[in-house]
C-alpha cells in the first residue's frame, strides 16, 4: 500500500511542477506537501526522494528541498540529448506508422489547434506530450524511449516559458504539420531532420536570454 501511495504522491509532485502550480526554486517540505496532496508524510518523503534522483526536486541542505532550477548551460546540454534521442525515435517511427498510429498523431494535432484557438495554453502543453509520447510509442524502442524521457522531465521544467505566447504555439504548430507529412510519407530522414528541427526551436523559443 505504501509503495503504492508513494508512487501516487510522486505523480501528482511532478504534475503539480510540469504544470507550473509548483515554480523552480520554490521550497518543498514533507509537511506541506502532504497537506496539498491529502497524505500522510512516509509516502510524500518516499516521493522527494525519488524526484530527487530524476531531477525535478534538489537538495539544497539537510533541511532545505526546491524545485529544481537549472542554469542555461544545463538547459541547453538537456536539449541537445533531446534533439538528438528524438530525432532518432522519429526516424524509427517514420518507418512503423500504422493508419491507426498516423490517424491519432492528426488528432492530436488537431485539438492541439484547437487549443492555440482557445488560448488554452495548458491544454496544448499537456497535448503536445501526448503528441511526442505517441512517436516515442511508435517508435518501439523502450530503451530509447527510457532515456527520452529522463531528459523530458528536466526540459519540460520550462514549459511555461516555452509555450506560454502565440507567437510560439504557432510556430510549433507548424512544425508538427511538417512532421506528420514526413510521417505520412515514411520518409525516415526528413522525420529525423524535422524532429531535430522541432527541438531545437523549443529550446529557443524558451526565451532565457
Amino acid at each position: 500500500m505504501t509503495d503504492s501511495l508513494s508512487l501516487k504522491a510522486r505523480q501528482q509532485t511532478e504534475e503539480f511542477i510540469l504544470q507550473g502550480r509548483l515554480s523552480a526554486g520554490e521550497k518543498i517540505t514533507e509537511r506541506d506537501l502532504a497537506e496539498r496532496l491529502g497524505m500522510s508524510r512516509a509516502p510524500v518523503r518516499e516521493a522527494i526522494r525519488e524526484l530527487i534522483n530524476v531531477g525535478l526536486l534538489e537538495q539544497i541542505s539537510a533541511r532545505q528541498i526546491v524545485v529544481r532550477k537549472l542554469l542555461l548551460s544545463e538547459v541547453r546540454e538537456i536539449f541537445a540529448i533531446r534533439e538528438m534521442l528524438e530525432a532518432k525515435a522519429s526516424a524509427l517511427a517514420a518507418t512503423r506508422m500504422s493508419k491507426i498510429d498516423l490517424d491519432a498523431l492528426d488528432q492530436l494535432h488537431q485539438n492541439m489547434k484547437a487549443a492555440a484557438i482557445n488560448q488554452d495554453f495548458s491544454a496544448y502543453f499537456d497535448l503536445n506530450i501526448q503528441f511526442h509520447k505517441r512517436i516515442h510509442q511508435v517508435a518501439d524502442s523502450p530503451r530509447l524511449t527510457a532515456l527520452i524521457d529522463q531528459v523530458m522531465r528536466e526540459s519540460l521544467l520550462f514549459r511555461s516559458r516555452s509555450l506560454a505566447s502565440h507567437a510560439n504555439i504557432q510556430a510549433s504548430i507548424e512544425e508538427h504539420e511538417q512532421l506528420l507529412k514526413a510521417f505520412q510519407e515514411r520518409d525516415e530522414q526528413l522525420a529525423s531532420l524535422l524532429m531535430s528541427r522541432h527541438i531545437n526551436g523549443g529550446f529557443k523559443r524558451l526565451e532565457l536570454l
